[in-house]
């Protein structure tokens, strides 16, 4: 599963370990340094001695380096190195979106960005991970990647930090306590120590045989953690002396790339569990990413390890630090190390098959439980949860593309999970896995008609409506299926078609038809709330803007008595189309807004990008021409950015363009282009900040507010003005003579960043010279 370590809302945060992160600050600043100068840098080091934390810390410390972003790749999980390349997708771009008309592929999109690339557990897909990252950084100038493996890559130009085990006490050391917790080792032991009993408090007189563990165990984290938990139960003494006779056991055994320090501390790990935390560790390995104690509970229990024995078997395994907890909003998921995985697939005597098989029966129901979000619960958590879980729905969807049997569990499955496709952006990955499913071998039933009506819905989001258009004539081929439901989700996609191409009469036609037929009685069907918010769009670009409202908060209505936000916010969404079509732009923009926050939660970049054209609207509209001509260069840059359909939509492409030109007729040519350069620089994550106004130094809107080279809204400097802070420290500093490459340097950014600001100030100041800024910088710092 990727993830975004920028911090920013809406990108996807890291999961955050509820233990904390000790020592190693050498190795994380030699890590930094080489990410300035080395565009690939692979961490290496024997399993259990901390490349994945080490790589994770290093990359948080310079994300703001990387203009757009710092992705983390977890590769533990991915087994075929045939969908590296997805996972690799997935973390660059959480939307789904990189693959459409016309894709260009990973190199394509990345073009010229400013990220890091944190590929995580390489060593069992080593070639693959040596190709694509030789691939994406010949064709990608500014891409930096830093891997972790037990082995180099092998790629041209690769730097290499081989990670050493943490500092050990000398002889010297000292014998307090306190002395001896200055080295990382037993620092370590000592935080994990209390962690796991935080009544027992180390004393001097426990110093030495402290010091004497962590040397036993070489210095590895992971050994240290796995000893630090047993000391809550088992004496320091008692625990040398197992340790004695384990290493001795396992002296120059280092199959698979293990440093036999860690396995023996693994396998003497393993044989202190209990029996129920034994067969639970055989069997969590079927998770290939976090899972929560509910899965567990549903997929590993049985006759031999009942229901009510699974979680306290789970917390055994986090006390003695085999399982790690990682907090997820307001859940707590775990996850196995690399090592403790690989240490329970070992194990043996495990059904493997039959626990995929439970894992997916699991999955699929999660699949099927967000479906109904809406009627149930809480949806936009519900549906973030299910992609919170996504590497694990992925391997039970592969599970069924393997199996022809499974053919229909694995269309059913996919099709209930429209909702993660569209609702939540991620169109690259349910195509893959319907095509799959779909060219299993089977008739035509109603898992059938399902899956292409899902795929349908796919390519209509992604504006490939001539592959729509094919998938619907396909359903007309064949005889009805038995689902009476199926023949009006046709209709509906059919409106939808016209809809997208404009045909606002057919799609009233359609969508209408579609939206009678499917009016609830009882059971509300999933179809019914986009067919109303489609038919009031298309009501709305008609000019039938009363007929629109109507519809709308009927949907809104419906919408509230389900606890279903996605449909309401696109209702908002609609509500503000008719506002902005009666003149009334404080009431659009405040539905825009409504609706854009829960766009953001769920990444749905279409309806982000709707929600900032509809914004920029308003602004122009109210005369706020700066505004607005920043909100729409920050739609049309998204929209581009991550392949969203240029055609489809054709009134509100002529309706932006209609209010892009009073911006460029209201504005003096300089403030114009100004303003679209600003807010195409901004991305979708800080465009959304400035349109809620929540973006750094100001409210948006604010007078005498500039918009700085990533978006954010700065107060003017007094003298200074109008450039922002950061503007001012590059403009000193080229008064210093420093070229952009020695201020990149000296700032820690990549060139081109500063090649970004040095343009901004010299269109702000109107110069076409660095000396201009130069002397202009030198009088402001003498006049100060």
């Amino acid at each position: 599963m990727g993830e975004n370590v920028d911090g920013r809302s809406g990108a996807g945060e890291p999961p955050v370990e509820i233990t904390g992160f000790v020592g190693r600050k050498k190795e994380v600043r030699q890590i930094k340094r080489l990410l300035q100068a080395s565009r690939l840098v692979t961490v290496t080091g024997v399993a259990g001695v901390g490349k994945s934390r080490v790589a994770v810390e290093a990359a948080s410390g310079v994300r703001r380096a990387f203009a757009d972003g710092v992705h983390v790749v977890e590769l533990a999980g991915v087994g075929d190195p045939g969908h590296l390349e997805r996972a690799v997708a997935r973390a660059l771009d959480p939307t789904g979106t990189l693959a459409g008309p016309g894709d260009p592929g990973l190199a394509g999109h990345l073009g010229d960005r400013q990220a890091l690339l944190v590929l995580d557990s390489c060593e069992h897909l080593v070639d693959a991970c040596a190709a694509l990252a030789q691939t994406l950084l010949e064709n990608s100038p500014e891409l930096r990647i830093l891997a972790t493996s037990r082995q180099p890559l092998g790629v041209p130009g690769e730097h290499i930090v081989a990670l050493p085990p943490m500092a050990l006490p000398g002889p010297r050391a000292g014998t307090s306590l306190a002395a001896l917790a200055r080295h990382d080792a037993v620092a370590l032991f000592l935080q994990r120590v209390t962690a796991a009993n935080p009544g027992y408090a180390p004393t001097d007189a426990d110093a030495a045989r402290i010091a004497e563990i962590c040397v036993r165990l070489e210095g590895i984290p992971l050994a240290i953690e796995l000893a630090a938990a047993r000391a809550r139960e088992i004496p320091l003494g008692l625990i040398l002396r197992f340790l004695d006779d384990r290493l001795w056991l396992l002296a120059g055994r280092t199959a698979g790339g293990r440093h036999p320090t860690v396995g023996a501390t693994v396998e003497w790990s393993h044989e202190l569990c209990t029996a129920d935390e034994r067969l639970l560790w055989a069997r969590l390995p079927v998770f290939v990413s976090a899972f929560d104690a509910a899965a567990a509970e549903a997929v590993c229990a049985d006759g031999e390890l009942p229901p009510e024995r699974v979680l306290p078997a789970l917390l055994g395994l986090v006390d003695k630090s085999i399982v790690v907890p990682v907090r997820q909003e307001e859940d707590t998921v775990y996850r196995l190390p690399g090592i403790i995985r690989e240490y329970g697939v070992a194990a043996g005597g495990v059904d493997r098959e039959r626990l995929r098989r439970r894992h997916l029966e699991y999955y699929a129901g999660l699949a099927q439980r967000g479906r109904r979000a809406g009627r149930y619960g809480d949806q936009l958590r519900m549906w973030i949860r299910v992609r919170r879980d996504w590497p694990n729905l992925r391997a039970a969807l592969d599970l069924c593309a393997e199996d022809a049997a499974l053919r229909e569990t694995g269309l059913m499955t996919a099709a209930a999970l429209w909702y993660l496709w569209v609702a939540c952006g991620m169109l690259r990955e349910g195509r893959h896995h319907l095509e799959r499913l779909l060219a299993l071998p089977g008739p035509w039933d109603d898992a059938r008609a399902w899956g292409t009506l899902t795929l349908v819905y796919i390519a209509e989001a992604r504006g490939d409506l001539e592959s729509a258009r094919s998938l619907l004539e396909e359903c007309d081929r064949h005889s009805p299926p038995g689902d009476p439901l199926i023949p009006l989700v046709h209709l509906k996609m059919s409106g939808t078609v016209a809809f997208l191409e404009g045909d606002t009469r057919g799609a009233e036609r359609m969508l209408g038809e579609a939206a009678e037929r499917l009016v609830p009685d009882g059971e509300v069907p999933e179809v019914f709330l986009p067919a109303l918010i489609e038919l009031g769009t298309s009501l709305a670009w008609g000019g039938e803007t009363a007929r629109a409202g109507e519809v709308f908060l009927e949907c809104r209505r419906i919408c509230a008595e389900l606890g279903e936000e996605w449909a309401s916010a696109y209702a908002d969404y609609g509500l503000g189309l008719v506002a902005l079509a009666d003149g009334d732009a404080g009431l659009a923009a405040a539905y825009a807004r409504d609706s854009l926050r829960v766009k953001r939660r769920l990444a749905d970049a279409v309806g982000i990008v709707f929600c900032l054209e509809l914004l920029g609207c308003a602004a122009a509209c109210d005369g706020d021409l700066p505004r607005a001509g920043r909100l729409l260069a920050a739609a049309r840059a998204g929209r581009s950015d991550k392949g969203l359909p240029e055609r489809g939509y054709p009134a509100m492409t002529a309706d932006s363009a209609r209010w892009a030109e009073v911006v460029d007729r209201g504005l003096p040519s300089r403030e114009a282009e100004r303003a679209a350069r600003e807010g195409a620089g901004m991305g979708l994550t800080e465009a959304v900040a400035y349109a809620l106004g929540e973006e750094p130094g100001g409210t948006a809107g604010d007078a005498g507010d500039t918009v700085g080279a990533r978006g954010g809204a700065v107060r003017d400097a007094g003298d200074w003005a109008p450039l922002t802070r950061r503007e001012r420290e590059v403009a000193e500093l080229v008064a210093d003579g420093l070229t952009n490459r020695q201020i990149a340097h000296r700032l820690m950014v990549v060139q081109r960043t500063v090649d970004s600001h040095v343009g901004h100030i010299l269109a702000k100041l109107g110069f076409s010279a660095r000396a201009q800024i130069a002397a202009w910088a030198t009088r402001r710092r003498r006049d100060a």
